[in-house]
């Protein structure tokens, strides 16, 4: 059966057009001109007979048609690529997985399990950058994006991961000097503050029925990462993930007093750009990362 497919130019200069909703960068990541990248374009639309792109002043955009179209064509790339990388007995470059982390969840959790999934995914180099707040995935190469937000602000596109559990942490040389054997033995610590989240530890003694005030608060940080290694060093308490803490507590540099902790209201979610949501490497990394964190003990 004959089948009746647009030209491979024209679906690669759409794909790369759409991703980066430009055809400056389509074209640089072509290596061919605008203009080129411009005709393909419309050689494609004129004969789907539909318009992908809705053109602005300020540049362009994807039409709910163009929308519908790009998942089907990146997957489709996606595996020509694949099949013929094993084609190739593996000598073509690895394939490209660009992660946007907050930093934290990078520094304390994933950098140390990232050799693991490309061991099991040879055909994939990941790339890491960090960033923090709802992922805009306009203009970027990213494929994937961790953050940690309210659920109100999580949005489109986004997979729950888990919800976050905050944990009371402190360095045991510390407790040895200073025990906490009940709740209101905290407020002979400084407690050691998240600059993003003011009242976390006002909640946390409030859910506790700890009234008063601290010592005095120890120095404050806008990454847990920070209030992490702050506490193995002495400086105080700390009120953390309780994932993100799970290596300083398991080789013994950190213990949580009193088993204490609380739901912060917060969770982690996974986002992904829906045009990218059914491309092969993206769904591999979202499966080892579920599992991930489901088989991490803590």
């Amino acid at each position: 059966m004959r089948r009746h497919l647009p030209p491979l130019n024209a679906l690669k200069a759409f794909d790369a057009a759409a991703r980066h909703l430009s055809v400056t960068t389509a074209a640089d990541e072509l290596c061919v001109t605008q203009g080129a990248v411009s005709k393909q374009i419309r050689q494609l639309e004129s004969a789907l007979g539909v318009g992908l792109f809705e053109r602005k002043p300020n540049g362009i955009s994807l039409t709910e048609a163009g929308a519908q179209y790009l998942p089907f064509v990146s997957a489709a790339l996606d595996s020509l690529d694949s099949a013929t990388e094993q084609l190739q007995g593996g000598k073509r470059q690895r394939e490209r997985l660009l992660l946007s982390v907050t930093p934290s969840f990078t520094s304390s959790w994933l950098i140390s399990r990232i050799h693991a999934f490309e061991q099991q995914h040879p055909h994939l180099q990941v790339d890491l950058i960090t960033g923090d707040g709802k992922p805009n995935f306009s203009g970027t190469e990213v494929d994937l994006a961790i953050r940690c937000l309210r659920p109100e602000r999580a949005g489109q596109y986004h997979r729950l991961l888990l919800s976050e559990r905050l944990l009371l942490v402190a360095s045991p040389d510390r407790l040895a000097e200073t025990p906490v054997q009940q709740p209101v033995d905290i407020l002979q610590h400084r407690l050691l503050t998240q600059v993003t989240r003011p009242g976390m530890w006002d909640e946390f003694l409030h859910t506790l029925g700890v009234d008063g005030s601290p010592a005095r608060h120890g120095a404050g940080f806008d990454h847990f990462f920070l209030a992490i290694k702050a506490a193995e060093e002495q400086l105080g308490l700390g009120l953390v993930p309780d994932f993100l803490a799970q290596e300083s507590i398991n080789e013994g540099r950190l213990v949580n007093p009193l088993g204490l902790s609380m739901m912060s209201g917060f969770a982690y979610y996974l986002f992904c750009p829906g045009y990218k949501a059914e491309l092969l490497k993206v769904i591999q990394f979202r499966d080892w990362l579920a599992q991930e964190l489901i088989s991490a003990p803590l």
